[in-house]
């Protein structure tokens, strides 16, 4: 594996869908505590929660933004461990690529690149079993 740090502008072009999903999320949620305070009842948004009584891998992840929002860091980060750890080193690559213009270039070979794979599927295994356990 081969990293490198590259100059790059500042300020990327963001694809359409980069602002369109997050401001979607961001309404659906707004809508949903609207309800949810209306009716006096908990409005359930995850599909597969709600025909399987399994929860999704990123259930949990709503509740965890509120809990943020609010200021309890750790019970937010706790409401789905990986989903906001990945959201944490994504905000930090946008952040040094905004401040000061740089990112990191990884370059690696096809059996790192399986491997890679192969762990993120694991992780993301791991967390959903996560989710189901402690956070249902």
């Amino acid at each position: 594996m081969k990293v490198e740090c590259i100059q790059l502008r500042r300020w990327p072009g963001w694809p359409w869908w980069s602002i369109v999903l997050p401001a979607l999320w961001l309404a659906l949620g707004g809508v949903t505590l609207v309800l949810s305070a209306r009716t006096g009842r908990p409005v359930r948004l995850c599909l597969l929660k709600r025909f399987t009584g399994y929860p999704c891998p990123t259930c949990g992840f709503t509740r965890g933004v509120l809990s943020f929002l609010q200021g309890h860091l750790l019970q937010g980060w706790l409401c789905n461990p990986l989903l906001f750890s990945f959201l944490g080193v994504l905000m930090t690559a946008v952040g040094i690529r905004v401040l000061f213009g740089r990112s990191l270039d990884v370059h690696v070979t096809p059996r790192e690149r399986t491997a890679a794979w192969l762990a993120a599927l694991l992780l993301a295994l791991v967390n959903w079993l996560y989710v189901i356990l402690y956070v249902g």
